[in-house]
């Protein structure tokens, strides 16, 4: 760990007060000063301090960046001895100070309830300036660049209830996002490019999944209640129910389309075809003591063949007919949803920690470990290759299977996956630097923060990038399930040049619209 070293003024050794005031009246009075009683306290020999970014357990990098004015980073300060022993972060026995107050401030702030050990570090104009911690006449530097990077450009409160589905566009730039309530129902939102609600459906059961799109326009949702079965619902553009499968398994996983038009969608033991009439195809059965299917959403490659995770460990490979082609097994459960390259291979997580690539036979072409708690993300793909995952942190990994980088998203086991720009750029929500509880990020093709924009509530499923390029995303306010409100949120950057849905390479959770999850569509 790189520590911020200053130097101290004066001798090592600090003398109390009082020990001064007496050596004066001594050396008045003529006579020798006595020794000082005893050694300086241990908590005031300090050598170093160390700035981090408060809630990360990270020491902050030298340079940090506020993308979006307005925005804040919670900073703290640690007092260190020689040898790097922690001697104290008490927020109040460090001086901070900013050399340029125009831009950026540093103001005693509240990171978590009852946390005062940190400070706020605002900016408020573009430019650069230097937040400076000061103890003990040793200081630590960090410099801030304010850019007008993003802003905020509306958001939309949606009814009581929770996104954990992902932000959908259709083809017109309608924007759908799916609110579960609390209970057994849900509510699709339609709203427009400019924020405004077009229609809402209530939906008998609940949906927890992003939906499909088909190429006229038609929302595939699946969803689940109980022990009750679930349903596939067909929803037009305007918001009427065009029609309604039940008799299947609870779906708690997305629909995805397939080159035919068929949907297909995986629940229980089964993964069932159904054409776009509404009528099952065929269906795949594996018996299972336990939900085999569960939220592990099926990807289709470009020759028909579909891939689903199970709770089994395995990753299957089914015949557009419905047959079985192979099964790969990994080390743990699969609730990432697998993704696949422009050269057929497949990409996918495990709860064993690991991310791998398997060829389009079934064999394995390497694997990498990112995380023991498990990756749950579905990985996206780059133009070049590289695979963006979230595994606790968010990852970039070579072709090869070699990470390049990492950058400490804070965001345990979320299933969010990594929205790409053309340009490079790298769209997450994650936990934020600043106040809030979760934020909207965009990361630069090295990893490193460009923006982030708090939503100051929990985040809410995948964001997407919208039909101009703006980022949609949702968050989720409250402290229980019966009085969780959900809010969908527009970001827009001054200087757009991400491509918009078209020309973005994964410009939403799966991919694309019909949640192929297919790079190269």
């Amino acid at each position: 760990m790189n520590r911020r070293t200053g130097s101290r003024p004066g001798t090592v050794r600090t003398l109390p007060i009082w020990s001064a005031v007496l050596s004066i009246a001594v050396a008045a009075c003529g006579e020798e000063a006595p020794t000082p009683a005893g050694p300086a306290e241990p908590d005031t020999v300090v050598s170093s301090i160390a700035i981090f970014l408060s809630g990360s357990g990270l020491e902050a990098d030298t340079e940090q960046t506020i993308g979006v004015l307005g925005g804040q980073l919670q900073v703290r300060a640690e007092a260190l001895a020689e040898d790097g022993t922690l001697l104290y972060r008490d927020f109040d026995r460090f001086a901070w100070s900013s050399s340029a107050p125009d831009i950026a401030t540093v103001d005693e702030g509240t990171c978590r309830p009852n946390d005062r050990r940190c400070r706020l570090v605002t900016g408020l104009s573009e430019g650069t300036g230097t937040i400076t911690a000061t103890s003990e006449g040793v200081t630590a530097d960090m410099t801030v660049t304010i850019r007008d990077a993003a802003r905020h450009t509306w958001s939309v409160p949606m009814d009581q209830g929770w996104v954990t589905a992902g932000i959908t566009i259709g083809p017109d730039g309608m924007i759908y996002a799916m609110n579960s309530q609390y209970g057994t129902t849900s509510r699709l939102f339609a709203l427009s490019s400019e924020g405004n609600v077009v229609w809402s459906l209530v939906t008998p059961f609940r949906v927890r999944a992003t939906p499909a799109i088909g190429d006229d326009g038609t929302l595939y949702l699946g969803s689940s209640v109980g022990g009750e079965g679930g349903r596939l619902f067909a929803v037009d553009p305007g918001g009427m129910v065009r029609w309604e499968l039940s008799d299947i398994e609870r779906i708690r996983s997305s629909p995805a389309i397939g080159p035919d038009g068929t949907i297909y969608v995986a629940g229980g033991e089964h993964v069932y075809a159904v054409d776009p009439q509404g009528e099952i195809q065929w269906t795949y059965e594996r018996e299972s003591d336990e939900t085999l299917f569960f939220v592990s959403s099926p990807g289709v490659a470009s020759d028909g063949t579909i891939y689903v995770g199970g709770e089994d460990g395995l990753l299957y490979a089914l015949n557009p007919d419905g047959s079985l082609q192979w099964t790969f097994r990994t080390g743990d459960r699969i609730r990432s949803s697998p993704s696949i390259g422009a050269d057929g291979t497949i990409y996918v997580g495990s709860h064993d920690g690991r991310l791998y690539a398997i060829d389009a036979d079934g064999t394995e072409r390497w694997s990498v470990e990112l995380d023991f708690r498990g990756v749950s993300s579905a990985p996206s793909i780059g133009p070049d290759g590289t695979i963006y995952v979230i595994a606790g942190d968010v990852f970039a990994v070579d072709p090869e299977g070699s990470v390049r980088w990492s950058y400490p998203a804070r965001t345990g086991g979320s299933r969010v996956t990594p929205l790409l720009g053309a340009d490079g750029t790298v769209y997450i929500t994650s936990l934020p630097h600043g106040p809030g509880r979760s934020a909207v990020k965009a990361l630069d093709t090295q990893g490193r923060l460009l923006w982030e924009y708090a939503t100051e509530r929990r985040r809410g499923g995948s964001p997407a990038i919208g039909i101009d390029g703006t980022i949609i995303a949702a968050s989720v306010g409250g402290s229980s399930a019966e009085t969780y409100e959900s809010t969908v949120h527009a970001i827009t950057e001054t200087d757009p040049t991400n491509g918009g849905f078209e020309g973005a390479p994964w410009p939403t959770e799966r991919g694309d619209r019909a949640n192929t999850g297919r790079a190269g569509r």
